[in-house]
Parts: C-alpha cells; sequence; structure tokens
C-alpha cells in the first residue's frame, strides 16, 4: 500500500520523541494519531489540523488526550479513532515515564506508576486497538532501553524497560499468526525532558545524612548520575530511525540506537562484580 494511505498511532506525543515521530510521519506522507496526557499541539499545523508535507498534499492528523494507564481514556481514543475511520499500518508505544528513588522506602504506588506507564500502557493500548491494526502488514513498536539488563539501586526504569521487552517478543509470536510484526527499540540518550530528570536529579535530593549510608549513596548516585549519560542525540535524529525500522519489510525483534558500549559490557560483567563497582563508588560522597 503507498505511504499517502497510511497511518500510526504514536502516544506520548505531545512533546520530545513523540512529537518528532508525529512531525516525521506526517512529512513523510503518513496520517497521524498523535495522543498524550494532554491533548497535543503542534505549531506548525493549520487550522485545519491537517499539515503540509514538502510534496504539498495535506496528511490528516488527529490528536488526542489520552492516559495510556486508563482504560476509560484508551477506549474513548479507540472510539474516536474508530468513528474517523482510522484504519492504522502502526503503533508506537512511545510513552514513558523515569523517576528515581529508594525501592526499599518508596510507596507501592510510586513503583506500580512506573509499570502502568512503561508496560501496562503500551499492553492496554495494544489490546484496545488491536482490531484497526492492519493484518496482514500491520506493525507494532516498542520504544525500550539498553539499561534493561542493569539492576542498579534507585533505579526502576530498567526493570520496567526489560519487562516491557519479555512481553514485546512474547507477542511478537503471536501476532506473527496474522502477519503482524512487534518491534523493540532501544535508544539511547536522547535530548529530551525525559533526560533532563536526570540532569535535575542531584539538586532534587538534598544532601548526604552521614547517619544513614543509603542516604549518602542515593546522594552520590544522584550527583554523579547527569555524568554518565554519554552522547546525547535529537529527538529528530531518533525518530528518522524509527521511521526507517517502520518501513523494513521483515523487521528484527530487537534494534539499537546511540546506546553506549558501557551499557553492554556492564550487562555481561557477573552480578557480583557489579554489585562490589556500585557498592564502592556509591559510598563515598557526591562531588
Amino acid at each position: 500500500m503507498p505511504d499517502t494511505e497510511k497511518a500510526v498511532l504514536i502516544t506520548g506525543a505531545g512533546r520530545g520523541l513523540g512529537k518528532a515521530l508525529a512531525l516525521t510521519f506526517l512529512e513523510k506522507g503518513w496520517s497521524v494519531l498523535a495522543t498524550d496526557l494532554v491533548q497535543p499541539v503542534y505549531e506548525d499545523a493549520n487550522d485545519t489540523g491537517l499539515p503540509t508535507n514538502r510534496q504539498g498534499s495535506k496528511k490528516k492528523l488527529v490528536c488526542l488526550m489520552m492516559d495510556v494507564t486508563s482504560d476509560e481514556s484508551v477506549a474513548a481514543a479507540y472510539v474516536t479513532a474508530n468513528t474517523e475511520n482510522i484504519r492504522l499500518d502502526l503503533i508506537i508505544n512511545n510513552a514513558g515515564m523515569d523517576n528515581y528513588f529508594l525501592l526499599s522506602e518508596a510507596p507501592v504506588g510510586k513503583f506500580k506508576q512506573m509499570f502502568e506507564v512503561n508496560v501496562f500502557g503500551a499492553y492496554r493500548v495494544n489490546q484496545v486497538f488491536l482490531p484497526l491494526l492492519r493484518r496482514p502488514g500491520g506493525r507494532i513498536i516498542h520504544i525500550g532501553s539498553e539499561s534493561l539488563n542493569l539492576a542498579m539501586p534507585f533505579m526502576a526504569y530498567p526493570l520496567t524497560k526489560k519487562l516491557l521487552e519479555g512481553y514485546a517478543k512474547a507477542l511478537r509470536q503471536e501476532l506473527r499468526f496474522h502477519g503482524i510484526d512487534v518491534v523493540v527499540i532501544r535508544p539511547g540518550a536522547i535530548n529530551t525532558e525525559l533526560l533532563q530528570t536526570v540532569s535535575k536529579l542531584g539538586p532534587a535530593t538534598g544532601e548526604a545524612n552521614e547517619d544513614d549510608p543509603l542516604k549518602t549513596a542515593f546522594f552520590t548516585f544522584a550527583s554523579q548520575a547527569s555524568k554518565e549519560i554519554g552522547k546525547v542525540i535529537s529527538p529528530a535524529t531518533a525518530a528518522g530511525f524509527i521511521y526507517n525500522v517502520s518501513c523494513k519489510p521483515r523487521p528484527r525483534a530487537v534494534y539499537r540506537i546511540n546506546n553506549m558500549l558501557q551499557l553492554r559490557i556492564a550487562a555481561m560483567l557477573p552480578f557480583s562484580l557489579v554489585e562490589r563497582i556500585v557498592h564502592r563508588r556509591l559510598s563515598k560522597k557526591g562531588k
């Protein structure tokens, strides 16, 4: 089917990578169903909500408020999409959140929220919108992380991404019977608000506590985290890579972009060694 007839659903499309994805697919001639907690607004869309691509043709942009953690919200978005007669070629589960806290002390709700957004949000969207996904030929892309194999203190994000990728691989095998491909893309650092969560972590944690070595370790972790980010790419660069993956006739289960070699090496080290290294580094006060 020609690109001019293709449509994509993108979650978390109000800013950052999600917004870059929406604009990239519109530019390539796709119709876009852009969703986020707050209805996305794109400055370069005209009053009718139909941006013009380089070829001068106008493609359909539908912007919806959708909370991926809410059954009711996702169901309402589905009704709207169905009413608009949208038939999807692609779902991109981009919505995600990151947070850092003491896993031994944080309320269960804080821990649970990370999974609700990063894992169950994708699960919910996939199930609800599956009837609109073209079969055969449809595709689902999940935005994962190379950090998924790291078991680190204060970090729930890798735990959610490990579960997400495991789910995606299982779903890939199921939906293969319908001719639908399921893919995970593991991007490295992207210049988005999600990355700024790490950059702002240090000032948000207060001071080291000499009477509590765990609090001191968290302070040290927060002080050092932004220095470990590595190379950062733009949302547009990442979106272009993801678009190219969406067009591959026989996509692999997992793709990487801008991943730190250190993460892949750390994932291969014996846990006992990683544990000793981490404890040694975090036992010193951050500077």
